[in-house]
């Protein structure tokens, strides 16, 4: 549950954030007839993703397929993590220049560009969260995946609160740093349960049947109760020393700027 939880509170947030820093510049910019547009391609996208997840869902119940998604799930959502991470600073001011180069067309086309634009965006956020529940759809229970996403779209619905109130105290770019570790971590984790279901079947290509057997034998453990846990603990930690870290540097920058403000 706590691992559907977070996935789809990160992704959804993300999403979430896309749609409100589009309607926000449009609205500024006085281009009130692509608010329409942005509500439909959120749309579209979100219809996408979930069908994704369901044939997804029924593909993991194979061990080759499901060994095969969680590599391509691993692949995909760490190269779109690190992207967001490198990119967390500008994502409104890119986002403000797309729709404005968009926007500058005729009107249908504008339109039409802004409808394509938060569909790939959207759908981006969406199939990340898509590939990964439904990869692990085959290792958890079903009521505590629902419950976790249920949870996820309360706290997402609490943090948008937050944000029309308080947008000024949010530190976006810290927000994604940290998510966006738990998420290049889970996708490692991905990976190599990816591997591990292959190797059962001894279909890891190149290494031959001992080896596929020895690897087997070897990542065994991230199955059982102990290891599922540290690895959940693993999870969590490490985005908490990051942040804590990031705690520590700003109060040390804040210290340092006061001091050579009284100088």
């Amino acid at each position: 549950m706590l691992e559907t939880l977070l996935i789809t509170f990160r992704e959804g947030l993300e999403a979430f954030l896309i749609v409100v820093i589009m309607l926000a510049y449009i609205k500024k910019a006085g281009y009130t007839n692509l608010i329409k547009p942005v509500y439909a391609g959120a749309t579209v996208a979100l219809a996408i993703s979930a069908t994704t997840g369901l044939h997804v869902a029924e593909l993991a119940n194979d061990p080759r397929w499901e060994g095969t998604l969680s590599l391509i799930a691993g692949a995909l959502v760490a190269s779109f993590t690190i992207y967001i991470i490198k990119t967390a600073k500008n994502i409104r001011s890119d986002i403000g220049a797309r729709i404005e180069k968009t926007a500058s067309a005729n009107t249908a086309m504008a339109e039409i560009g802004v409808f394509a634009f938060t569909v790939l965006m959207i759908a981006r956020e969406g199939m990340e969260t898509a590939l990964m529940l439904g990869t692990i759809s085959a290792q958890e229970d079903a009521v505590m995946m629902w419950s976790g996403a249920l949870i996820a779209l309360a706290l997402i619905a609490l943090v948008g609160y937050l944000w029309v109130t308080q947008s000024t105290k949010i530190n976006l770019r810290l927000f994604l740093q940290v998510s966006g570790i738990f998420l290049v971590l889970f996708s490692i984790n991905l990976f190599i349960y990816g591997l591990h279901e292959l190797s059962e079947m001894s279909a890891i290509p190149f290494i031959g049947e001992d080896a596929n057997t020895a690897f087997h034998i070897f990542t065994e453990p991230i199955e059982s109760s102990i290891g599922s846990n540290m690895i959940t603990l693993g999870l969590l930690g490490v985005p908490i020393i990051w942040l804590f870290g990031a705690f520590i540097r700003d109060k040390f920058a804040m210290r340092k700027s006061a001091a050579i403000a009284a100088e």
